[in-house]
């Protein structure tokens, strides 16, 4: 497919039959396929990529064969090189079979050791492309989907593959987080788990939940979760400091733990926007706790 080249005049030059290799949707190496990946061990990945995306079929065998012999060069590359490469991959609507293939070579095993569920992987790809229709998949959820790791674990990876500190934190928080997210949960419990999560964390909890749910089982409830996380605002408590300070709180971090003390009252009262339900809660809670 490279070697395709085309000069001023709109001419096409196919000296490798580049043209032929697009119909069929065939990736594969120009030449020695070992000489090739010994120029630039990568190109292990990119083979996988290319086919993820552009390819048709199983992976051309020769091509498969060599990189599977020469996996062991991949340990050469930079973290770098090989996260950019696995999170291009792993956005690919094909890019559950290109994780079992590399997985059957021996590959992932060198570059992801930590991927031990492609099962939910694989069922994540499938809903993203199949019931949510998503154009440009995020590959940070589908990388957590194939992980089944601690936070020590996360740590570990994320600075193997040099990910941001933004991605670490959100690979681990979507599988360390103990929030019980099941596809029943009630609007009253969706909008509590909301406020204490955040909209992302939630979308993430929700996404790897699905994938660990029967193929084809509860894609309307599933969905629902969704839809209510992208239609959510986040309340604000009508509680101000000098409104706890009036109710003869002291200055300092009294103040903070009065406030997080009806805070988690108004939570659990579904967020009751009555002001004056809220100053009576105040009340009770200085005067059982303030001295």
């Amino acid at each position: 497919i490279n070697a395709l080249y085309c000069d001023a005049d709109g001419t096409v030059h196919d000296p490798l039959g580049g043209r032929d290799d697009l119909k069929a949707r065939r990736v594969r190496f120009i030449g020695d396929a070992h000489q090739r990946i010994r120029e630039d061990y990568l190109r292990i990945l990119r083979f996988f990529r290319f086919h993820a995306w552009y390819g048709k079929g199983e992976p051309d065998a020769p091509s498969l064969r060599a990189c599977a012999e020469e996996r062991d060069g991949l340990t050469k590359l930079s973290g770098e090189r090989v996260r950019d490469e696995l999170l291009k991959i792993a956005k690919a609507d094909d890019a559950g079979a290109a994780f079992r293939q590399m997985a059957a070579s021996g590959i992932l095993a060198v570059v992801l050791p930590e991927a031990s569920r492609l099962d939910r992987f694989e069922k994540l790809v499938g809903i993203e492309a199949q019931q949510l229709f998503v154009l440009d998949a995020d590959p940070i959820p589908r990388l957590g989907a194939m992980l089944d790791l601690d936070a020590e674990g996360v740590k570990a990876l994320a600075a193997r593959l040099r990910l941001s500190n933004k991605d670490r934190d959100r690979l681990t928080a979507m599988l360390t987080d103990k929030t019980k997210i099941v596809c029943y949960l009630s609007m009253r419990e969706v909008r509590r788990a909301l406020y204490l999560m955040g909209r992302d964390l939630f979308k993430d909890r929700v996404l790897l939940g699905w994938a660990e749910d029967r193929p084809g089982h509860n894609t309307f409830q599933w969905r629902a979760l969704l839809a209510m996380a992208d239609s959510w605002q986040k309340p604000e408590m009508p509680l101000t400091g000098e409104m706890i300070k009036a109710a003869g709180v002291p200055e300092g971090p009294e103040i903070g733990r009065v406030r997080k003390e009806v805070e988690e009252w108004w939570i659990d009262s579904d967020f009751i926007d009555d002001e004056f339900s809220i100053i009576e809660r105040l009340k009770a809670v200085v005067q059982a706790t303030v001295y």
